[in-house]
C-alpha cells in the first residue's frame, strides 16, 4: 500500500488535522470497520443511506491510526488516534488516491464495458506484469469507493496500474476518469443493460464515452471496433485510438481462428507488427475480443510481442465468470453465475453450442435492470436456448418464465421453471446424469451461485481443486 505521512495525506485531501503528528505515516486504509485492521487510516464516508461517523469510535478502539471526518472535533472522539478533517469523505479517498497516482510515475489502464471487464482486466494485468511489476484491481474495487482504495495500494515499486471501472449512472466514468487519469483507456462493449437507469443504448454508450472525454490528449483509446455504440463514443477522441476485432475497420484484428473446445482458443493477432500467434485457455468467440482488448492495451503501455502471448496464455477464468467445474460422474459445469445481460447470455450460448455433452443443461436466472425491454428480452432468451442444442431448460426467478414459455413455443420439449435459485439447486442435485454440461448464469441478484453450491454438496470437490 501507499506510504505517507498524515502531513500528506492532509494535503491529498485538502484537509486539516486537528489531531496527531504530522510525521506519523500510514501505508493501509480502510472504509470498514467490519474489515479494519491495527495501524489503517479509516475513512468516515457518508452516503444517501450510510454515514460512518457513528463507527469512528469503533474504528478508534480496533486500533486505526487516524480517521478521516467531515464533521465534529477532535475530542467528541476518544482515545489517540489523529484526527484529519475535510469537507467530504468520499471525495477526500478520491483526491487522495488521485494523489498518490500523480506523485509516481505510473502506466495507467482503465478498462470498461458493458460485460467482460473482469476478465480482461486479468489478462491486461497478466500481460503487464510479464513487462513490468503492475499493480491491478482485485474484487469488486471498480466504482467510486472501490478504485481509490485499489490506487492506494500502489507500491514504490510498481510500474503500471491495471484498474475496472464500473458504471451503473451518469457520471461515475467522468469522476473515475478523473482519479485515475488513465494513459490508456479501453471500452469493451456497449451492451443494453442498467436500462432502468438509462432511456436508451445510446445514452449508455454515452456514459460509457465518459471515459475517452475524461482521458488526456497523450492517452490512447482502445475501443471495439465491431461495436457501432463503442466505435461512435470513442472516435471523437482526440488522441490516439486503437479499434479491436474481427472486422476489417479494427486496427488490432484476430485471425485464424481455431476453437480448441473446453481447452480454449488458438488465434492470431494482426495489427502490432508482426503477427502474433496466442492461445487462451478460454473457449468462445467474446474471450477471444476480450484477449484482443488486453492485447492492445498493454501494447499502447509498453508490453512487447513475449508478454503479451506468455500473458494471455496464463490468465484462467476467475470463479464465477466462466470457470470450467469438473465434478465426479463425468459432470461439468460452465459458472457463468457472477452476473448476467442479454448480450453476454448470447455469447456464452454460443459457447455453449461449440461444446460437447451428452447432454447440455442452461440454468438461467433473471437478467436484471432491464426497464422497458425486460419481457422482450427474456422471450428471446427462451428461443436461442431452444436453439443452442440444449436438453433442458431450468429457468429461474419470475421474468424467467417469460423464458420458458417461449422455449416451449419454439418445440423445446423439456423446461423447469422455478421461483428462486435455491428451488433449482434443490431440483438439479437430483437429477444431474453422468456426462451432463451446464451453463448456470444469471444476475448478481439472483444468488446463483447456489446451484453450483448445490452440485458441489451432491456430487463432491470439483476434480482438480
Amino acid at each position: 500500500m501507499a506510504r505517507i505521512s498524515l502531513a500528506e495525506a492532509a494535503r491529498g485531501t485538502i484537509g486539516v488535522l486537528l489531531r496527531g503528528d504530522p510525521d506519523t505515516m500510514v501505508e493501509s486504509y480502510s472504509i470498514d470497520t467490519r474489515t479494519l485492521k491495527v495501524g489503517e487510516l479509516f475513512f468516515a464516508l457518508v452516503g444517501p443511506n450510510h454515514d460512518a461517523h457513528r463507527f469512528v469510535p469503533e474504528a478508534i478502539r480496533q486500533g486505526a491510526k487516524a480517521v478521516v471526518i467531515s464533521r465534529g472535533r477532535a475530542g467528541d472522539f476518544p482515545g489517540e488516534a489523529a484526527i484529519l478533517r475535510v469537507a467530504d469523505t468520499t471525495q477526500a479517498l478520491q483526491d487522495l488516491a488521485h494523489w498518490v497516482r500523480q506523485r509516481q510515475p505510473l502506466r495507467v489502464l482503465g478498462i470498461t464495458g458493458s460485460s467482460g471487464k473482469t476478465t480482461t482486466k486479468e489478462m491486461s494485468a497478466a500481460v503487464m506484469e510479464e513487462a513490468m511489476p503492475t499493480l491491478k484491481s482485485t474484487g469488486n474495487l471498480n466504482n467510486s469507493y472501490g478504485l481509490p482504495l485499489c490506487l492506494l495500494g500502489v507500491q514504490p515499486e510498481h510500474q503500471a496500474a491495471v484498474l475496472e471501472m464500473g458504471m451503473s449512472y451518469p457520471g461515475e466514468l467522468s469522476r473515475l476518469a478523473a482519479i485515475a487519469n488513465p494513459d490508456v483507456g479501453v471500452l469493451l462493449n456497449v451492451h443494453p443493460v442498467h436500462l432502468e437507469h438509462f432511456h436508451s443504448l445510446s445514452a449508455i454508450a454515452e456514459a460509457k464515452g465518459e471515459l475517452f472525454r475524461g482521458m488526456r490528449e497523450q492517452a490512447v483509446a482502445v475501443y471495439n471496433a465491431d461495436d457501432p455504440e463503442a466505435a461512435r463514443v470513442a472516435l471523437p477522441f482526440p488522441g490516439e485510438k486503437i479499434g479491436f476485432g474481427f472486422g476489417e475497420s479494427a486496427r488490432v484484428r484476430a485471425i485464424d481462428l481455431e476453437p480448441q473446445g473446453e481447452e480454449g482458443t488458438a488465434f492470431v493477432i494482426s495489427g502490432l507488427g508482426q503477427p502474433l500467434p496466442v492461445q487462451i485457455p478460454f473457449p468462445g468467440r467474446h474471450h477471444v475480443a476480450n484477449a484482443l482488448a488486453a492485447a492492445a492495451a498493454a501494447h499502447a503501455a509498453g508490453a512487447g510481442s513475449d508478454a503479451i502471448r506468455r500473458g494471455l496464455a496464463r490468465t484462467r477464468p476467475l470463479p464465477m465468470r466462466g470457470a470450467l467445474l469438473r465434478f465426479p460422474g463425468d459432470i461439468r459445469v460452465l459458472d457463468e453465475t457472477y452476473n448476467s445481460n442479454p448480450k453476454a447470455m448470447e455469447r456464452t450460448l454460443e459457447t455453449l453450442s461449440g461444446m460437447v455433452a451428452l447432454r447440455k443443461v442452461v440454468v438461467s436466472g433473471d437478467m436484471l435492470e432491464l426497464g422497458p425491454i425486460e419481457d422482450q428480452a427474456h422471450r428471446l432468451l427462451g428461443e436461442q436456448v431452444a436453439r443452442s442444442g440444449a436438453s433442458l431448460l431450468v429457468a429461474v426467478g419470475p421474468l424467467s418464465k417469460h423464458a420458458a414459455e417461449s422455449a416451449q413455443a419454439a418445440g423445446m420439449e423439456e423446461v423447469r421453471h422455478f421461483e428462486d435459485s435455491s428451488s433449482a439447486a434443490a431440483f438439479l442435485a437430483r437429477v444431474l446424469q453422468p456426462g451432463d454440461l451446464l451453463l448456470v448464469k444469471g444476475s448478481r441478484g439472483m444468488a446463483m451461485e447456489r446451484v453450483v453450491d448445490a452440485i458441489r454438496a451432491s456430487r463432491g470437490q470439483e476434480e482438480g481443486a
